[in-house]
């Protein structure tokens, strides 16, 4: 599941929060109205309970009081809408109840809670309790148009709330993105910056906040990687140079020493096992200038047309020879000139990188494919071999300086591990890349892409 931008959480967040907010406000509005509504209902009941007892008084004094049984004839008919719900007793005797209210009963037997809400022929009434003298009475009054305020104000809500939810999540998502606009121009800086690049900085932001802030520690923690990667890229580089004469000087000597026609047998396969590692050393040291100065951007390059075809014609010859103690069989898919421009030392060290790889790591009467292709300005040179091929974890990391997978350890495999390092910095160098196209079980390849150009001829 793909997880939520910032962005969209910010914007995620202010909507449920102020969908809550407006939720409780309208909940204690609604709460607040229908108290305040009511409070005006209780009051009007206590007007009227005024005048129905001044009335009650009245039939007293003319000793017109209703008794039981009798119906609201006894109350003059102009008075009986004032009041539609009312119910009068003297003590557990009924001497009055309003017909709206049929046979129930609402003064209740027992004292309790005051005022109470009843349903009356689908209405509820509220009711209060009053006593004069012996005589106590109930009127009620109905909450309908309580009911009809709160059902409008609970229109208004649904109808506002969505428009809020929608403009709130707006507003969230054009602030947020206003937000993390400095952090994406951070991100967009950072994956620009490199090894190659570390001489790059965060643009500071105008204003000396959080973001500002985090823009100066990232800026200083790469003023601190440039300083030591530049330690290192010196350290290798002179080591490496440093090396370079001294191991020089001791394969001469050795082969000088092997030259001596008095040597015995065993000392000669002493002198010629140095020499054999004088060699390698040699590779592994040369390997390490180049890569520093790949890293340092000092690789110098000689700018000339190059066909990669007849480059790859001219290293088959030391191919075969590597090829023949496996006895494996060299395809090549050569047809037109691919032509590119660069070094054509270092191109065909690149080339010869990959070509010995697939040697190496090949089956016994295996083969080697090698195919050039030019399209849309783009040169490429696969180059594909049988095999065991690469384990997942391995495919990672084949471009790491002395990585060797599981299936070059063994001693019958030669190699140091900077071959497809080496070969992919000077593909770098040129504008192009070393990639893994494919690897299985039986069959892995390589590819070589570089800038294409017209002509042979500069």
């Amino acid at each position: 599941m793909k997880r939520l931008t910032f962005r969209a959480r910010v914007a995620l967040w202010s909507v449920a929060v102020v969908t809550m907010a407006v939720t409780l406000f309208g909940a204690g509005a609604a709460w607040n109205l229908r108290r305040e509504l009511v409070e005006n209902v209780d009051q009007e009941i206590r007007d009227k309970a005024t005048a129905f007892g001044d009335e009650l008084g009245e039939l007293n004094e003319q000793q017109r009081a209703p008794g039981p049984g009798q119906d609201a004839s006894l109350f003059p008919a102009e008075d009986l809408p004032r009041f539609p719900y009312a119910e009068v007793r003297d003590g557990s005797r009924l001497l009055y109840r309003s017909p709206a209210l049929g046979k129930m009963e609402v003064i209740p037997p027992e004292p309790r809670k005051q005022p109470n809400e009843l349903v009356v022929q689908g209405h509820r009434v509220r009711f209060q309790v009053f006593r004069r003298g012996n005589i106590t009475f109930a009127l009620g009054q109905n909450l309908q148009a309580v009911d009809e305020a709160l059902e409008g104000l609970l229109r208004s809500y649904l109808i506002t709330l969505p428009l809020v939810v929608l403009a709130v999540g707006a507003g969230g998502w054009l602030v947020a993105g206003r937000a993390v606009a400095p952090i994406r121009t951070i991100i967009a800086q950072a994956e620009k910056i490199s090894a190659t690049d570390l001489h790059q900085r965060m643009p500071p932001p105008p204003a000396q906040d959080e973001i500002g802030r985090l823009t100066h520690v990232l800026n200083e923690m790469f003023d601190r990687l440039q300083r030591s990667f530049e330690q290192v890229t010196r350290f290798t580089s002179d080591a490496s140079h440093e090396l370079n004469t001294p191991l020089a000087l001791i394969q001469a000597e050795v082969e000088d020493a092997l030259k001596s026609e008095s040597l015995t047998p065993e000392p000669r396969q002493l002198l010629s096992d140095l020499s054999e590692q004088c060699s390698r050393l040699s590779q592994i040291v040369d390997g390490l200038l180049l890569l520093s100065r790949a890293d340092d951007r000092r690789l110098v390059l000689a700018q000339e047309p190059v066909d990669l075809v007849r480059l790859v014609r001219e290293l088959m010859e030391d191919a075969e020879i590597l090829a023949q103690p496996a006895e494996l069989v060299l395809e090549c898919e050569l047809s037109d000139p691919v032509i590119v421009r660069g070094d054509r030392r270092l191109l065909a060290r690149t080339v010869m990188n990959l070509i010995d790889n697939a040697i190496k790591h090949n089956q016994p009467h295996g083969r080697v494919t090698i195919a050039a292709a030019a399209r849309n300005n783009e040169a490429t040179l696969r180059i594909g071999n049988t095999g065991p091929g690469l384990a997942p974890e391995a495919a990672a990391h084949i471009f790491d300086r002395f990585y060797r997978g599981d299936f070059s350890h063994s001693n019958e495999t030669p190699g140091h591990g900077l071959g497809l390092s080496i070969a992919r910095e000077i593909a770098r160098a040129h504008g192009g890349d070393v990639l893994l196209v494919h690897s299985d079980e039986k069959w892995t390849e390589f590819q070589l892409v570089l800038p294409q150009v017209d002509q042979l001829t500069s």
